[in-house]
């Protein structure tokens, strides 16, 4: 992040937004907490405390000026579960142990963000990555390698790459889903910078939820620099699938444009309508290519499990509506979650038609470890 010069200005617009924040996080979890006194400090050695016999709770300009607000938000809910264990419990001092952590488990915060305050400090130079177990590494070389294949000029080799990248992906999963013991869940936010979610992107996280085995929430999220809210992709899922999941939305991101430049001449008319449609045809192509690639052993080894009975829904569906350990945690994240439905959009069917069998010929590439521009590190893990 940019150096910003902090002015009492700023600071009383960050005062503001975090009241929102405490607002809309009492709402979420449905309790009843009287709003303390906002104050910004000056300090570098802590990033929030909450002092009860003022009823103060204080973050650290540092922390709001270099940080994303996510990591933000996660330090503000720390603070207020010790709110929660002075208000609702009585422990005004309770420290950081078990009536702390019980208040941590009610809001969502989870590690590393329910350490003390000393280890807090360790977030903003380097923040928890993911959890992924010993067989979640070896998953994710394996599709590195596999989608490094998938780059190939021979057509054949790097279609059979991407369908051997679907089927482990598949496999792992279901295979994970019967155990009892869960590997961690982790939680990555996908900033857009715009203040409109259009469908198009809305079809990425319809697509990621579908076939990459994350819960996909669309939200939004305070830029403190530029004192505004702007729309964001919330990913929930195992630390093995959340990078798989990130790394085809920045993929499928650059297609969509770098396609549309190179066809957007062959269309007349209202280009945005047709830009929009183009997009649309592209990601349902692609859609339909990885609804192919769920093989007849996949989807059998799915449906010979009495538990997975919905014929309407994908293979990676089934398999997550019976994932105990992310359905908790995303009702953690977000407890008032509900679905909504996409509007209408206008189409030019010319366009539509077109991308839709371009769109079947995109093959998932390049290597995970790539650096994408606006990427974001995993936020917490369970």
């Amino acid at each position: 992040m940019k150096h910003i010069k902090i002015t009492e200005a700023l600071k009383q617009a960050w005062v503001e937004q975090l009241i929102l924040e405490f607002k809309g996080i009492c709402w979420q979890y449905k309790l009843k907490l009287q709003l303390p006194i906002f104050e910004i400090s000056a300090t570098k050695k802590q990033l929030g405390c909450w002092i009860p016999e003022q009823r103060i709770l204080r973050l650290s300009e540092h922390l709001i000026a270099r940080s994303s607000w996510d990591m933000v938000l996660m330090v503000l809910k720390h603070e207020i579960a010790h709110q929660v264990c002075c208000e609702y419990w009585g422990k005004k001092h309770a420290g950081h142990g078990k009536d702390f952590q019980k208040a941590c488990q009610l809001l969502g915060v989870s590690f590393p963000y329910n350490r003390a305050q000393g280890d807090l400090l360790d977030v903003l130079a380097e923040p928890s990555t993911n959890e992924q177990t010993e067989e979640g590494r070896k998953v994710i070389r394996r599709i590195n390698k596999l989608l490094a294949l998938a780059g190939s000029e021979n057509e054949h080799e790097a279609t059979l790459a991407m369908q051997r990248a679907t089927e482990l992906l598949h496999r792992h999963n279901l295979e994970m889903s019967s155990l009892a013991e869960r590997s961690g869940c982790v939680r990555l936010e996908i900033q857009t910078g715009k203040k409109q979610l259009p469908t198009w992107r809305k079809n990425i996280g319809r697509i990621l939820r579908d076939y990459f085995f994350v819960e996909v929430v669309f939200s939004s999220l305070y830029d403190a620099q530029r004192q505004d809210s702007y729309k964001t992709l919330v990913l929930l899922g195992r630390g093995e699938n959340v990078p798989v999941a990130e790394h085809c939305y920045y993929f499928l991101e650059q297609q969509l444009a770098s396609l549309w430049q190179k066809n957007r001449h062959r269309f007349q008319g209202n280009t945005r309508t047709a830009k929009n449609s183009y997009y649309l045809g592209l990601l349902q192509g692609f859609s339909q290519k990885l609804a192919e690639h769920s093989t007849e052993a996949t989807i059998q080894a799915v449906q010979g499990n009495q538990n997975y009975m919905a014929a309407d829904m994908t293979a990676g569906q089934l398999i997550m509506s019976h994932d105990s350990g992310l359905q908790n945690f995303v009702g953690l994240h977000f407890p008032r979650l509900r679905a909504t439905r996409m509007n209408a959009v206008q189409m030019n069917r010319e366009s539509y038609e077109n991308a839709l069998v371009a769109g079947k010929n995109i093959v998932l590439h390049q290597s995970l470890t790539e650096k994408k521009q606006g990427e974001k590190k995993l936020l917490s893990s369970w």
